[in-house]
């Protein structure tokens, strides 16, 4: 499921996200805040919030930034290799 979060991500830009990604699994809101880090991006949680109101549809924040975490570790440690 992850990956088709991340392929709509990638084909229709930012926060546009479906109704069913929106209820989307806890496991799969880590895949995608890891997915956003390790790109680069800032966390866009906030955003994804705001365009799954429309569906009455709550995301997982904490499950979010737990994989965005994982991902700027790993975002630094590419960047930054002696560190």
């Amino acid at each position: 499921m992850y990956r088709a979060i991340l392929a709509a991500l990638i084909l229709a830009g930012c926060a546009s996200l479906t109704e069913n990604q929106c209820r989307a699994e806890s496991d799969d809101w880590v895949a995608l805040g890891e997915y956003d880090s390790v790109m680069g991006d800032q966390p866009w949680i906030e955003s994804y919030s705001q365009y799954c109101e429309r569906y009455n549809a709550e995301v997982d924040a904490p499950g979010y930034m737990r994989g965005w975490e994982i991902g700027h570790a790993e975002f630094n440690r590419r960047v930054n290799p002696t560190n």
